[in-house]
């Protein structure tokens, strides 16, 4: 008699245990009410959150879910864009464009092989300047875009002299970076002159790009109206976009070196000029909220005590009374920008540590914490609006930093890992 076949195990205590792994979330989580899961998955960082897909069935639908996402990026924030620390002068030098989570995880890094000389953000994209001057629009979760600069050369009508060359330098100090309200398409505006002095006539150019941040076919710089009186830049934190405005604050310069005709009742140093990326025209002065003689600028201090950012979807100036390693700031929100009405939402003390010079907001979350950069040293900080302390989010050390706006956990980003 033959003997016997041995069966194969049918395998059903394996799959009963994967089942219910797969099904509940296994262990101590399968045991849990779904609104507590639910909770639980909230408080992760974004990082966390899109490996926790992995584990089953009902998380990863869970963390899909667009009210989930909607909700994530609400209690989350969104993500800081902060470079690592370049050589700023010589070219080349190599740098890095993290992503950074609020809770101080770096979810992506990006290899900038230009180091980053400059940095602005918007929605899901940024524009990064590097030390060769280019600009390149890199989207920060995928890495695309890096490789990729912008065109460069002067627009026609501003180059000085028939047959000018693009080996022929100039200087472009500031960019800026926003969206067309009318069509949603992506624009980038720089400041330049023929000339690193900044007491020369600056040039204001305008590149546009489609809705999806690339520069098309033939793309070219494209010449602007002159500007009202000498912009500051993004560098000491005197431009600020808004809603597809580019807001600029007026430049102290002896009046002998300007080089067009001004109003003396507008230029001063609280004078806010607008440049708007859909008409491609300058609007009308803004005045800021308090008088000049409230907000003059001392000229033994550096950097400036009046700065611009945005808050909430607002123009926000920042006024700051600066006394040894203690730094006191006012945020005033324009809240109406034709009846030129401002609101003072928020008083700060920030202690800083030696040779911190100033700290610059850059997001407000929950009306609970306010995200500050203290330069010029790059720390990262979170200031808990409640209690009046503040924690840091690493080490410091970045150069240029921006807000992300974009959701990580929405079904077409990627959360990956790259650190070369």
């Amino acid at each position: 008699m033959a003997p016997p076949t041995r069966q194969p195990r049918s395998g059903g205590r394996r799959k009963r245990r994967m089942a219910a792994a797969g099904d509940g979330g296994g262990g101590v989580a399968a045991l849990m009410p779904e609104d507590m899961v639910r909770e639980v998955l909230l408080r992760l960082p974004a990082k966390a959150a899109a490996r926790f897909r992995a584990v089953c069935r009902p998380w990863r639908a869970t963390l899909s879910d667009p009210r989930f996402v909607a909700a994530h990026a609400a209690r989350r924030g969104a993500l800081l864009v902060a470079t690592g620390a370049p050589c700023r002068t010589s070219r080349g030098s190599g740098g890095h464009v993290d992503l950074v989570g609020l809770a101080g995880d770096v979810v992506r890094r990006t290899r900038a092989e230009e180091g980053v000389l400059e940095l602005s953000t918007c929605g899901d994209l940024a524009c990064v300047v590097g030390t060769d001057r280019r600009a390149r629009v890199v989207h920060p979760v995928t890495g695309a875009g890096a490789d990729d600069p912008l065109p460069h050369d002067l627009a026609e009508e501003n180059k000085p002299w028939a047959g000018w060359r693009l080996e022929e330098r100039f200087h472009a100090f500031t960019h800026a970076f926003g969206r067309a309200s009318s069509t949603g398409e992506y624009k980038v505006l720089r400041v330049a002159s023929l000339s690193p002095d900044l007491r020369v006539e600056q040039l204001v150019e305008v590149l546009a790009l489609d809705r999806a941040g690339r520069a098309h076919a033939g793309a070219r710089w494209r010449g602007m109206p002159r500007p009202p009186f000498h912009l500051a830049g993004a560098s000491n934190a005197g431009m600020a976009v808004v809603a597809g405005v580019v807001h600029f604050l007026a430049v102290d310069i002896p009046l002998p070196f300007l080089p067009f005709e001004h109003d003396d009742d507008d230029i001063h140093h609280g004078a806010i000029a607008r440049f708007d990326l859909d008409t491609e025209q300058w609007r009308p002065l803004l005045r800021g909220p308090l008088n000049i003689h409230q907000i003059q600028q001392d000229n033994d201090l550096s950097p400036p005590l009046l700065t611009l950012t945005e808050l909430k979807g607002f123009l926000v100036t920042v006024h700051r009374d600066r006394s040894h390693q203690s730094s006191s700031m006012d945020l005033w929100f324009l809240i109406d920008s034709e009846e030129e009405t401002w609101v003072k939402e928020y008083k700060i003390q920030i202690h800083l540590r030696p040779r911190e010079f100033y700290a610059h907001p850059l997001l407000v979350l929950d009306e609970r914490m306010i995200v500050f950069c203290v330069r010029p040293k790059g720390r990262v900080m979170v200031y808990d609006l409640e209690i009046g302390k503040c924690k840091d989010l690493g080490d410091g050390d970045c150069v240029e930093d921006g807000v992300y706006k974009g959701c990580l956990l929405s079904s077409g980003s990627v959360v990956v890992d790259n650190d070369k």
